[in-house]
């Protein structure tokens, strides 16, 4: 391998190399990444802004996209193995006493297929997922095992909380709720599901793609999406936006008066900046057709129309062409996944 083109891309282009780019570069951050300023007096302390979701997000998925490359080597290296199957997953109690079906767990126990681990408010439990991860359930939370097999794991929160990180290829952790479901791509994540079917996904690291019928939202690393007990899955937004944004998002996708979610989207555009590119592209497939064209406006200020993609095109919401301008904006290749989906789930 030739190290000019490993340090400053000047040599001739190393496959391997190219390879990792491809994968990681489909994770990238467009966000700003914030401050760094140091002030001449070295007494003095640095306003770092190192700690916000912006900054962190890209750390955070390109190391989720590493786990991912993992994941999907050692699946190559096992296709000759017959698939495994699974009946149940180790369940270990962290606080408490949870409780499988009527049984209290004391210690560590399984949870098999069709049954219920209900958490109380002192209680916490840890489940194993398979072989490629774990959920935490918290208090008053109850899970249930749907079925589980070699690439298929598939869990249901009817309410409470649970926390998953996942170290496999994506689409083999999902979560079933009321209102939606939570599909892992490779990632870290929070989701919340309240007693009336309402709920909230907060991804950590890599992305979630959570849907219902054919409403969907990506929501990357850094990110959190709302979850209506009737409309599903809200439009994505990023954790560090302020509160007025977060509020305006919300009135927009679930208010039922026209006219607050009309001035909601007013606010919306008016207040968009650079890194809110994930919300923009959500609220394409959102706004009525008299709307359209200024979100496309908007998005295309902070990415451009990739090549090949045409204004008609998108303002009529070719699926093509809105996942090719999904793909520019570097979080994930949504022409892939669709496909994986078709031929998985």
């Amino acid at each position: 391998m030739n190290d000019d083109y490993l340090w400053d891309g000047s040599g001739p282009p190393d496959p391997g190399i190219q390879r990792l780019e491809r994968l990681l570069g489909r994770l990238r951050s467009t966000r700003n990444a914030g401050e760094f300023r140091v002030k001449a007096d070295a007494a003095d302390l640095a306003v770092v802004r190192w700690t916000s979701a912006r900054f962190l997000a890209p750390a955070l998925a390109a190391a989720a996209a590493i786990v991912m490359m993992v994941g999907a080597t050692w699946s190559t290296v096992r296709v000759a193995s017959p698939p495994s199957t699974f009946s149940y997953w180790p369940v270990a109690a962290i606080e408490g006493r949870p409780r499988i079906g009527s049984t209290a767990l004391v210690g560590s126990g399984r949870l098999s297929v069709g049954q219920t681990l209900v958490t109380d408010a002192v209680s916490r439990a840890r489940v194993e997922v398979g072989t490629i991860g774990e959920v935490t359930v918290d208090p008053d939370s109850r899970v249930r095992l749907v079925s589980t097999r070699d690439g298929h794991h598939r869990f249901a929160l009817a309410s409470g909380t649970l926390r998953a990180v996942i170290t496999a290829p994506p689409g083999q952790f999902v979560v079933e709720t009321p209102s939606a479901t939570a599909i892992d791509l490779g990632c870290a994540y929070t989701l919340h599901v309240d007693e009336d079917g309402s709920g909230l996904l907060r991804v950590t690291a890599g992305w979630v793609s959570l849907q219902l019928a054919a409403r969907e939202s990506f929501v990357p690393a850094g990110a959190s999406a709302r979850i209506d007990s009737a409309l599903g899955p809200g439009t994505p937004r990023y954790d560090d936006e302020d509160r007025e944004y977060q509020d305006a998002i919300d009135t927009f996708d679930f208010d039922e008066d026209p006219g607050r979610r009309a001035s909601a989207l007013r606010a919306l555009l008016a207040r968009t900046h650079s890194g809110d590119a994930v919300t923009l592209w959500h609220l394409l497939s959102r706004v009525g057709e008299p709307d359209r064209a200024a979100v496309a406006d908007a998005l295309a200020d902070q990415v451009a129309m990739p090549a090949g993609v045409t204004r008609d095109q998108v303002l009529r919401l070719d699926r093509d062409a809105l996942d090719a301008w999904w793909n520019a904006l570097g979080l994930g290749d949504a022409t892939w996944w669709r496909k994986w989906r078709l031929g998985n789930w």
